[in-house]
């Protein structure tokens, strides 16, 4: 396995059990006493060069642990080379930070994701599924034991609240006793301290050495075999841990993917087959693009924000603005799924050109062609023969234009499929 950045002398900071000698790092510290149930892990770590004090003699035991600080603790167990590491993948991790290094190592070997927008959120406290779950990844970038034994969730009464994400690395991390319960439960979304996080890394001193004792008396399952890495541009919403852990359990992000590209046949609420639009990622930092927001997982679960119905509206938006590319995204700045697609750039059909030419609107009503691009209101479909051709659709936008929405000042109309068209029009202006 392809490690970036690790420095030849790696292994001298990953020691076995067996070869652990006796330290006195801690002796210095006014704030750790012998006789604290931390004061060897802290020993170990401080001895290890993992961790720094807060000062020459305060250790800060009941200090949170932000996230920085544990991806950089990890980074300095595996001996990473921090004057490579210049770069930043983080829009809030300023190359030159303290923590930089560490993040951009973990980012760059796929052992953290961020917190969603570019965002690494580096002195937010890290909870201990999260604390799991980059463990875990490290674990598998070192080739170290990955055995779990199953069930090790339902030991706790809040086992369940452990985030989808996390619950593979919580079970690995409970079985390996890199974790433990405290009070009887296992609260997978509390932080910890500096004193615990020392902790954690004693316990895995073994494990993460590379070869480790393994689980005690484990029935382990066996290691899923994951599914093959997806092509760049294969469709995939992209989601970090932190934005799955806030979906409701009705919004299932592959589940809208599947119903955008092939309609959901079973759901008669459902009223399309599906896009004729094409996935297409680099949208994302395209210009030429409208968006439109649907599904908000910050309040109440509710059915008009589930998978079905999120769905529904992104499909129709890309119909009636006869899209030819698309991209979903799910943001935590945004708190909601955004559709993020290109109208098509087409010439008029001899069928539309015979609408427009039908159409008689007062000079108040301008045609525009951006519209496709803005949030607008609009009707459809209108099927070419359903309307008896040009003249019945002409008549149909006239209606809506000057009888329904005689405020409207600009409208748009599409032709997604032949013979199949749709009026766009603006709010009142």
């Amino acid at each position: 396995m392809f490690r970036r950045f690790l420095a030849a002398g790696a292994t001298v900071v990953m020691l076995t059990a067996a070869a652990m000698p006796s330290y006195a790092a801690a002796e210095k510290f006014t704030d750790v006493k012998p006789g604290s149930w931390y004061y060897e892990a802290v020993d170990y770590a401080v001895t290890e060069g993992l961790f720094n004090g807060t000062s020459a003699t305060t250790f800060a035991p009941g200090k949170a642990m932000t996230r920085g600080m544990f991806v950089t603790v990890l980074g300095n167990k595996a001996g990473i080379d921090k004057p490579q590491l210049t770069e930043s993948s983080f829009s809030d991790v300023k190359p030159g930070a303290w923590y930089a290094p560490g993040v951009e190592w973990a980012a760059q070997n796929g052992i953290v994701n961020g917190t969603g927008s570019g965002r690494f959120s580096p002195d937010r406290s890290v909870t201990r599924e999260q604390m799991a779950a980059i463990l875990y990844k490290y674990a598998e970038f070192t080739d170290c034991d990955l055995t779990v034994r199953a069930g090790m969730l339902d030991q706790f009464p809040d086992g369940n609240k452990t985030s989808g994400y996390a619950k593979y690395a919580m079970e690995w991390a409970i079985t390996h006793k890199l974790l433990s319960g405290s009070g009887g439960k296992l609260d997978p979304q509390g932080t910890a301290t500096r004193a615990q996080v020392a902790q954690i890394f004693y316990n895995a001193r073994g494990l993460l050495a590379g070869g480790g004792s393994g689980p005690v008396d484990p029935t382990p399952s066996p290691v899923p075999t994951p599914s093959p890495s997806p092509a760049p541009d294969a469709p995939r919403i992209p989601i970090t841990d932190e934005v799955r852990d806030k979906l409701k359990p009705n919004q299932d992000p592959e589940k809208i993917l599947d119903y955008v590209l092939n309609g959901k046949h079973d759901d008669p609420t459902f009223s399309y087959d599906g896009t004729a639009a094409k996935w297409d990622p680099t949208l994302q930092n395209s210009n030429d693009t409208a968006r439109d927001y649907f599904g908000s997982w910050d309040d109440i679960e509710d059915e008009i924000r589930g998978s079905s119905a999120v769905a529904n509206g992104f499909v129709q938006t890309l119909t009636h603005s006869d899209s030819d590319r698309f991209y979903i995204t799910a943001e935590e700045s945004d708190g909601c799924f955004c559709l993020i697609y290109h109208p098509a750039n087409k010439q008029d059909s001899p069928k539309m050109r015979e609408v427009k030419s039908a159409l008689q609107l007062p000079g108040t009503k301008r045609y525009e062609n951006h519209l496709r691009y803005e949030g607008t209101g609009w009707a459809g479909p209108m099927e070419w023969g359903a309307y008896n051709g040009a003249a019945g659709i002409a008549r149909k936008i006239e209606s809506y234009l000057k009888d329904m929405h005689p405020d409207s000042k600009r409208y748009c109309i599409t032709e997604p499929e032949p013979g199949i068209f749709y009026l766009l029009y603006s709010y009142g202006e």
